[in-house]
This record gives C-alpha cells, sequence and structure tokens, in this order.
C-alpha cells in the first residue's frame, strides 16, 4: 500500500462475484427439476451458438463444496448466486424438497466460509407449466408464491435477496428483440412484460417485508448510459426517450414516480389495473443492484429497427471481444445517475466484467488476461469515483466467478475469473483471479500495478455496430 496510486475502500466493503443457477448447475432436470422456458430455448436447433446447451454447464450441482472452496481461497466476502424456479417448484404451488435442500447446503456451506450468500430469486428461468411467460399476468401472481415459499423456507439465511435479475434484458431481448424466449418482437409485448416484471419485483419485496425477515432486498437492473451521437436536438431526445424506455421505466414505479410518457407512448395501451398495480409497485427496497457492461451512444434514424435506433462505436474506440465498448467514466455516470436521480439508501454493483473468446484469444491469452485485470481495475476505480461524488456503493460483484453458458452465446464468450473446461470440468485460475485475491485482501487496487497495453480490440469504424 506504498504506492501514491493506491485506490483503498471502505472498511465493511463487500468484494464478490456472482454466477446463476442455469448457467453454472447443469443438471436442469435432475432430482424433480422440471423444463424452464431457457430448457427448451437451449434445445431448439438455431438459437444458440455452436448448439450449446447447459445440460452439464459447469457441473455446480454436484461440486458445490469444491467451488465453495474455491471461493474461499479466492477471498470472497460474498458469493452472488441465483435459485432457480424450475427447480425448487416443479408445479405451482408443490414444492421441489430436493431443491430446496440443494440451496440450502449452498447457503450453509457459503455461511461456514465465512462468505455472505447473496441470493437472487430469479435469473430468467420460467417453469414451462407458467404458460405464456411475463406476458401473462397469472405468471406474476405464480411468481409471488414462488418468493414466499423460498423465503418462508430459506429467507432466514441468507442476508441479503434480490428479487429480479435484470427485468430489462428478459423484456427487452425476450419480447422486443426476440433472441431469448418468447422470440417476440413486439413493442406492445415489450411494455406489458415490463409491467408485469415491476409487480412481480414488488410483490416479491411486500412478501419479504410480511415475512419480517431480517435481511435486505432489493432488484439487480441492467443499467446503461444512453448518450445522444450529437447534439443534433434530434438525437438528444431521441437518447432521454431511450432512457426512459430502458431505464426510468423500471425505476420511477419503484419510488412512486408512475410511468414516463416516452415508455407509455412506445409501448401502448396497458393491460390490467394499472393505477392499482402502480401504488403496489411503489414498495421500499434496501438497495439497489447495478449490472452494467457498456454505454450506448444513440442516433435517430427513422425506420432502423424497432426503436428507429442506431447505436455506434467511433472509430479507435477500446472494446471486449464482444464488441462492447471500455469506457470505465460511463459506470461512474450510471451509478451517480441511479442514486442521485432516486436516492437508494444503498447501491451493489450486482455485475461488471468483461469478456474474452477463446476463438480470439486461444489458450495461453484466456488464462493470462491482462485485459480482464486492466478493465476490472479501471472500472473499480470508475466506482470509488462516484463514491466520492456520494453514492451509497457498499459492493461490487465481478462477473463472473467462472466461464459458464453464456445464454445464446453458448460457451465461447468467457467472462470468468475461473477458467473451466465444459468437457473435463477441470477447474483453473487465471491471472486475473490471482490478481483480485491481491484486490480484496488489500482492500484496494494499486492503480502502478496495471497492465500499461492491455490487448482490447479496437472498433475499425467509426460505424461498427454493437449489442443494443
Amino acid at each position: 500500500m506504498s504506492s501514491s496510486n493506491f485506490i483503498t475502500f471502505p472498511k465493511d466493503f463487500l468484494w464478490g462475484a456472482a454466477t446463476s443457477s442455469f448457467q453454472i448447475e447443469g443438471s436442469p432436470l435432475a432430482d424433480g427439476a422440471v423444463e424452464s422456458d431457457w430448457y427448451r430455448w437451449t434445445h431448439t436447433p438455431g438459437k444458440i451458438a455452436q448448439g450449446d446447451n447447459a445440460d452439464i454447464a459447469c457441473d455446480h450441482y454436484h461440486r458445490v463444496k469444491e467451488d465453495v472452496a474455491m471461493m474461499k481461497k479466492l477471498g470472497l466476502k460474498t458469493y452472488r448466486f441465483s435459485i432457480s424456479w424450475s427447480r425448487v417448484m416443479p408445479q405451482r404451488g408443490v414444492l421441489n424438497e430436493k431443491a430446496l435442500d440443494f440451496y440450502r447446503a449452498l447457503i450453509e456451506e457459503l455461511n461456514q466460509a465465512g462468505i455472505q450468500p447473496f441470493a437472487t430469486l430469479y435469473h430468467w428461468e420460467i417453469p414451462v407449466w407458467a404458460e405464456g411467460g411475463w406476458e401473462n399476468r397469472e405468471t406474476v401472481f405464480a411468481f409471488e408464491e414462488y418468493a414466499k415459499a423460498v423465503f418462508k423456507r430459506l429467507g432466514s439465511l441468507s442476508a441479503y435477496w434480490v428479487t429480479i435479475n435484470e427485468p430489462l434484458v428478459i423484456a427487452c431481448c425476450g419480447y422486443m428483440w426476440g433472441w431469448f424466449p418468447m422470440g417476440k418482437t413486439d413493442a406492445n409485448a415489450y411494455g406489458q412484460v415490463a409491467h408485469h416484471l415491476n409487480l412481480a419485483q414488488a410483490l416479491a419485496t411486500r412478501a419479504f417485508r410480511d415475512l419480517q425477515l431480517k435481511g435486505q432486498i432489493g432488484p439487480a437492473m441492467a443499467m446503461s448510459t444512453f448518450d445522444p451521437f450529437s447534439q443534433n436536438p434530434r438525437d438528444i431526445v431521441h437518447a432521454d426517450r431511450l432512457d426512459a424506455i430502458h431505464n426510468r421505466a423500471y425505476l420511477d414505479p419503484m419510488v412512486d414516480k408512475g410511468y414516463p410518457q416516452q415508455f407509455l407512448d412506445f409501448a401502448g395501451k396497458l393491460q390490467g389495473p394499472i393505477e392499482k398495480d402502480l401504488k403496489l409497485m411503489a414498495q421500499p427496497v434496501d438497495f439497489v443492484g447495478v449490472n452494467h457492461y457498456f454505454r450506448n451512444t444513440c442516433r435517430y434514424k427513422k425506420g432502423a429497427n424497432i426503436l428507429d435506433n442506431e447505436n455506434f462505436l467511433a472509430p479507435g474506440s477500446r472494446c471486449s471481444d464482444l464488441d462492447w465498448e471500455v469506457r470505465p467514466e460511463s459506470f461512474s455516470d450510471i451509478l451517480f445517475y441511479v442514486w442521485d436521480r432516486y436516492k437508494f439508501k444503498s447501491v451493489f454493483v450486482t455485475e461488471n466484467g468483461m469478456a474474452t473468446r477463446m476463438s480470439k484469444r486461444g489458450l495461453e491469452g484466456t488464462m493470462e488476461d491482462d485485459v480482464r485485470i486492466h478493465f476490472l481495475g479501471t472500472y473499480m476505480t470508475a466506482a470509488q469515483k462516484a463514491m466520492q461524488r456520494g453514492v451509497p456503493l457498499k459492493g461490487y460483484f465481478v462477473w463472473s466467478l467462472m466461464d459458464n453458458f453464456e445464454w445464446t452465446m453458448g460457451y465461447d464468450p468467457c467472462f470468468g475469473l475461473i477458467a473451466v473446461d465444459p468437457k473435463t470440468q477441470e477447474r483453473r485460475w487465471k491471472k486475473s483471479a490471482y490478481w483480485y485475491q491481491g484486490v480484496i485482501e488489500k482492500n484496494g487496487i494499486d492503480l502502478n500495478e496495471l497492465p500499461l497495453e492491455p490487448d482490447y480490440q479496437l472498433s475499425p469504424a467509426a460505424e461498427a455496430k454493437v449489442s443494443a
């Protein structure tokens, strides 16, 4: 800590790593579990890159003790994981005791290792018996029943609970862009699903309060800035519209602000007792989780897509291997935006990380991942700058603990600190894992020790498109 460039964090700061059930557990139909929408999606030809699926994933379902021991060695203060609805409730109203035992054992193993469990109720999987997915209002009440059941059985074992992970991504990728289940491209379906997810988040929060559990609860939101491509007033208005559709549509109802008009104009008429629902949605939360990967630079172009938007990277921009822009300033900006606009009591970075591709870097480039160390170090520094601006940031979770099944992209994008061979299940520490171990031990980052020439991808042209 002798360096003048050492960035320190509060003594009680929670350093963690995150995963999700479907992405690491494998054995999706084991011990009485039923198919989820994602299980069916991964077994539908043409939906997943390389024809990959999550039937084995990281085999975490059989390797809990080994993986928790690895987390302890890494020095994690907390570990964020998710619970599979389709494991725990194979039929509506019916509980699977073997599934509950699995998650209870995981939580107890974490507690024994001195690692704070940070449990997520829902990370994208819907059991197939919930017909119609999130478009069906009945799914909201089935989720409330599931939440109550989990809280009654496991709620006292974890001090932190995330209700829903990234409602935006569920609605956006599944109902606006058609990449995820249910595969729709419909603005009204997007709006209806967003509304139902907001209501489900509120009802789960209320259930937690009703049981008088002592822990903290909040959602994990996919958040990014929407910056205008130019100072043309048309682009400025357009960027604000996209911010309303993607960010404020999920956060405003939580603080009793209702829906932004731009969201309602885009989504069209929503079904249900909307005013009554909005009153329910204003459930106070203990924290908001921010999942952040890249910013959006927006240019209005009528008819370009469902959003009339073109999203560009400037030439020579640093990118991850997924062509996602690397810009730590945007991380600081979005953390400040969430706190300054909404004044939530606490904020956690519930996901932040970058992907490398084995197909681009090979084994050596994957393991000697200076680029990830640089990314994490600069983004953590940006988070600390947000704290200096007043953001009550309480913890940071790297996405992800280990390489896993990355949804429609399969296994080639690798976000993990730990490399996992999907064929042999061998776990190997990357250089970034050793580096993060040191960050946790020192409770800070020595900027002088960050790699000087990280091997980012560079945007080749002014109009290189990135993922929306």
